[in-house]
């Protein structure tokens, strides 16, 4: 079987290529560096301002909502040449949540919202876990109560990572309060503007210098069409949104620059006897483990953005995905801190780091992914109920 991309898409990922190099400047590029993960810088703003008028960000959306009317498929390789550029591009609003609240809000909020999500204007926090609630999200104890024209929500999320660069939190609150249901009817979900009063937020930095949040909500008032989808779908949107999440958190592309950095490293530096590092056998065997893998990665991901073409991304696919990719890239980085030696230890602002210490960064925050988009026990289980047709485990 021959796999590989149409003409179209091979020239679509070179003109990308092309327009990355030049959207990436050294100061932009300064400017991203010293915020893990994320943007939020002035230089940051201005590159998503770039990129929604150039039309790149809806490149798989349908032209009626302003895309280019692509396939899912345009849109994965898009995102995949964003994160090889090394630009922190806000995937969790454009693949994740954008698609779905695209699909499920309502009319005015559709309207308001995805031109801005389009147009590079705005970003969403996920608001799901709580401090007694993570993975079991049936637990949660976050409340939206009607009255009149509005909903009044309370409670506490944990882990609501980029709520401080957010415009509005995709949040998931109880709409049924009889303390015995746990039934997916009892969640329901709304868009909760950041600005909004009684809403607050508080830093949690993280081993990776990742930060997350804390987000608060005392009596939080929003209007009634805030519910997105009907009360009680909750669940199905969080189960699809969670889909297009696991798949996004494993695509490749800042994965590809960073074995190909390493790997032109290896290839210019001098041992003594002249020698390069990377003519040494063991070394060879690390890069070739890193490639392969990379490579399986890629297929898997290329094989779900095909099935989203076709509106066809299954849970136990997406989850397999997440599993292997996340796992796979904790083995990557050992790999290739191997070949760096003791320099890949080193933090960026240390003497002799190597990198802009990049790798020693993404060590620290290779174990997050592991668990954020769902833990990958809960993964295993979903791939053994929905791939297998195993009797879901006992917790």
């Amino acid at each position: 079987m021959k796999i590989e991309f149409t003409p179209e898409q091979d020239a679509l990922r070179q003109e990308l290529r092309a327009y990355f190099s030049e959207l990436m400047t050294p100061e932009l590029t300064a400017e991203v560096s010293k915020a893990v993960g994320e943007g939020g810088g002035p230089l940051f703003w201005e590159a998503m301002d770039k990129l929604g008028k150039d039309g790149w960000i809806g490149v798989g959306w349908p032209e009626e909502m302003g895309g280019r009317g692509l396939s899912e498929m345009e849109q994965f390789i898009f995102v995949e040449e964003v994160m090889r550029a090394g630009f922190p591009f806000p995937f969790l609003t454009t693949e994740s949540v954008g698609p779905i609240l695209a699909k499920y809000a309502t009319a005015r909020m559709k309207e308001e919202l995805v031109s801005k999500i389009l147009g590079g204007k705005m970003m969403l926090g996920i608001g799901y876990s709580e401090p007694g609630a993570g993975t079991d999200l049936m637990s949660l104890k976050t409340t939206a109560k009607k009255d009149g024209d509005e909903w009044v929500i309370n409670g506490q999320k944990m882990w609501t990572s980029l709520a401080h660069h957010a415009d509005y939190i995709w949040l998931a609150a109880r709409t049924n309060f009889d303390p015995e249901v746990k039934s997916h009817s009892a969640i329901s979900i709304f868009l909760v503007p950041t600005d909004a009063e009684g809403y607050s937020c508080s830093p949690v930095h993280t081993l990776g210098d990742v930060r997350t949040n804390a987000t608060y909500y005392d009596n939080v008032r929003v209007p009634a069409d805030h519910l997105v989808g009907d009360e009680g779908m909750g669940m199905l949107m969080i189960f699809e949104q969670l889909n297009r999440e696991r798949l996004s958190l494993v695509n490749v592309g800042s994965f590809l620059k960073l074995f190909n950095d390493v790997t032109q490293w290896a290839s210019d530096t001098e041992m003594p006897g002249g020698k390069t590092v990377i003519d040494q056998p063991w070394v060879q065997i690390n890069l070739a483990k890193c490639r392969a893998g990379l490579e399986a990665l890629k297929l898997i991901c290329y094989r779900q953005a095909s099935e989203m073409t076709r509106g066809n991304l299954a849970m136990e696919d997406a989850s397999a995905a997440k599993v292997y990719g996340t796992e796979f890239f904790v083995e990557l980085y050992r790999n290739l801190a191997e070949v760096l030696g003791v320099s890949s230890t080193l933090h960026r602002d240390s003497k002799g780091s190597v990198l802009n210490g990049r790798l020693e960064e993404l060590y620290r925050t290779a174990s997050i992914i592991t668990f954020g988009g769902g833990t990958n026990e809960v993964q295993r289980d979903l791939i053994a109920r929905g791939g297998l047709g195993m009797p879901r485990a006992k917790r």
